[in-house]
């Protein structure tokens, strides 16, 4: 088995961020006819309890950009 060291993110001003504890989320196959996306998980230094924060923390991010609003789901 391989853990991940770290990840980087490269911005596009040049500037280069490593981060030592973290997840990515890939969209590796995406068939837009079949609607389906193949998604993966990376995850860096991530135990027990983090995994309890960092779907909390994706929730409140919904939350805040107003994808979990009941009444406008159901207008949709």
């Amino acid at each position: 088995m391989r853990d991940i060291k770290n990840i980087t993110v490269n911005y596009d001003n040049g500037e280069i961020e490593t981060l030592n504890k973290g997840v990515v989320v890939g969209f590796d196959e995406i068939d837009n006819e079949e609607e389906t996306i193949k998604v993966s998980y990376r995850m860096c230094d991530i135990k027990g309890k983090d995994l309890y924060l960092i779907v909390n923390a994706v929730i409140a991010l919904a939350q805040k950009l107003g994808m979990l609003d009941e009444e406008e789901r159901d207008i949709d």
